[in-house]
């Protein structure tokens, strides 16, 4: 697979910054207010998705 996909780490680390900022959300201040973070989820996928798609297109 060669070196290691820029979408791919931008997905992953967006993943678990958006999942940290979630929890420490959800239990220092205010669970509704964690649930803001939620819809970012399936940006990050897209991100992989789009990754996965430049690295192995198809023939």
């Amino acid at each position: 697979m060669g070196s290691f996909n820029k979408y791919y780490r931008i997905a992953l680390f967006g993943a678990a910054v958006s999942l940290a900022l979630q929890l420490v959300l959800f239990f220092s201040v205010d669970p509704f207010l964690a649930s803001v973070i939620s819809p970012l989820y399936p940006v990050w996928l897209i991100l992989f998705v789009v990754g996965w798609r430049k690295e192995l297109p198809r023939r």
